[in-house]
Formats: structure tokens, sequence, C-alpha cells
């Protein structure tokens, strides 16, 4: 039984099977996303395309879940997953075993420190476990040859739309996850995911696409103190982020982390329209430097001026 109940969980991650109700691929829907009368969430700022959806119903566990993507220009610039799994009070130690499997022994992926998080926070007591992390992804290969073989094929609807609609995805993508499960507020599991593409937070752009060689890791950063910059935001961004997530998920006050140690001051109202007009005036900036327009000393105090 523990088995079959592992691989439905895995299963419940990561392939898309039937429809959610809420919403419908192609929708464009802001500010909040409402799982029922009793769970919604908060959006990042802006307009946001339902790119996939499931849902699925298993002798009394129920997952729901949707992809949302942030567009411009035919180019993705924002990702935002939100996932739900209602784990019944049946089989409860078989099920609790089985997620906190998942979550904090699974060989590819998890809430336990690896070389590509950037940062890991968690609580865990008993079936209880709070987890946040900060991390890059090369994300072809998350896509399409992910490291789990099981995971390996799926996505293909998604993978369909964005082919349909001639949509093009960042090479590396940089953000925050959140998980939160406990017993004590109903049984359910949430996930959410929001990644940004680098460069419209203003960073440079990536030479490295492999995630072990990426400026973005945490042993590789001290070396590219620009991307550094921009990934301290997206810390402080996340850990925002999770203090929300926190309170839609009801999170126990004693299941919460502190995070207030990764928000700082200058991030706490930033808006990424705002980045993105910066991200503007830099790439005008550059143009005008590889036209030989600009020195390249001009160059960097003109951008250092944007960014400041």
């Amino acid at each position: 039984m523990k088995k079959k109940i592992f691989y439905f969980l895995i299963f419940f991650l990561f392939l898309n099977t039937a429809f959610a109700k809420n919403y419908t691929i192609g929708d464009e829907i802001s500010n909040r996303i409402k799982f029922n009368n009793k769970y919604s969430f908060e959006l990042p700022e802006g307009e946001w395309i339902v790119a996939d959806r499931f849902s699925y119903s298993y002798y009394g566990i129920i997952s729901k879940g949707y992809y949302l993507l942030k567009i411009k220009d035919k180019k993705v610039t924002e990702g935002f997953s939100i996932a739900e799994l209602k784990l019944p009070t049946k089989w409860q130690g078989y099920l609790n075993a089985a997620l906190h499997e998942i979550v904090f022994k699974n060989k590819y992926d998890g809430c336990y420190n690896r070389p590509e998080y950037y940062i890991l926070e968690y609580f865990t007591k008993g079936s209880s476990h709070n987890c946040f992390w900060i991390k890059h992804l090369d994300v072809f290969k998350e896509l399409n040859d992910p490291d789990d073989p099981e995971l390996r094929g799926v996505n293909s609807q998604y993978k369909a739309w964005l082919r349909d609609n001639k949509i093009e995805l960042p090479k590396i993508a940089i953000g925050s996850s959140h998980s939160y499960f406990s017993r004590l507020t109903g049984g359910k599991w949430f996930v959410i995911d929001h990644y940004f593409d680098p460069e419209i937070l203003g960073a440079p752009e990536s030479k490295f696409i492999d995630e072990d060689r990426s400026e973005y890791h945490k042993y590789n950063i001290n070396d590219y103190p620009d991307h550094k910059k921009v990934m301290q935001r997206v810390v402080s961004l996340g850990a925002q982020r999770h203090k929300q997530f926190e309170i839609e998920v009801r999170a126990k006050e004693h299941h919460k982390l502190d995070l207030s140690y990764l928000i700082t001051k200058s991030t706490e109202n930033v808006s990424i329209e705002q980045n993105q007009d910066i991200v503007t005036q830099i790439n005008k900036l550059r143009n005008l430097f590889k036209s030989g327009i600009l020195t390249e000393e001009e160059f960097k105090k003109a951008k250092e001026k944007i960014l400041n």
C-alpha cells in the first residue's frame, strides 16, 4: 500500500491528467487565484495567462493545480505554479509517511540541502512541514530532460500549448518554491513556485546555462557581483512571498519560518513592471555600446545610474 501511495503522490506532482473546473487554459487572471471558498492566493503583480491545469480525484485523495505565465512579446518573463493535494484521514499513516519521503528523501529534489539551492529554510515536526527554497533552473532541461526519469515525457500538454502559441521560454530561471502541509490545518498540501527570467530584473545576460556552471549557483555567484545583486533581490521577494503564503495556507504560528533576515527594504515595494522599464533602458544602452556610440566605461556608468 505504501509503495502505491508513494507513486500516486509522484503522479500528483508532475503529471497533468484532467482539467480543473475554475479556470481554463488561455484565461487571463490577475490579483488572486481562487481555489475554493476557503483558499485563495495572491498573484504577483500583472496579468497572468493559464498555460496548463490539472485535477484528479482518487479514493478521497484530491489534487488540483495551475501553471500561470506572464508573457511579453511572445516571451515568458515570469512563471507561477500552484498545486493542492488533499490527503484524507483514511490511510493517514501511509500517506503521511509517503509525503515525508517525497519532501525530505526524494533523490532528485526536496526540502534538504542541495548544491543548486541558493537558500533553504524549513520546519518539520511529525507529519507537518514548512519549506522555502531559492534556486536557479536550466529551463529547457527541467522541462524536457529532468534528472528524475519518472518525469521524462510529462508536461506534454503544457509544451504543446507553448509550441502552438509560439511562446519562448527563458534559458535560465531564478526564483522561489514554497511548500506547506499539516494535519492540524485540514490535511492539505500546497506547493507554489514563482520564477523570473533574470533579465526582467536587470540581470546581465547569462553565459552559462548548465546549472552547475551557472552564474547563479551558490558556489559561483561571488565571481559575478551583478548576478549576485539580482539574486539577492529574488531572495527578498521570495521571503516576502513565503510570509504571504503562510497566511494563505493558514500555517500554525509555531510552524512559521523567520525569514526577516532575508528581506531588504529596497525590494519591499518593487514593481516588476518598473523592473521591465529598467531592463528596456539597459537594453537600449547595450545596443548603443555594441554599435560603438558608447564606450565601455560610459555604458557601465549609465547602467549604474539607472540601477541606482
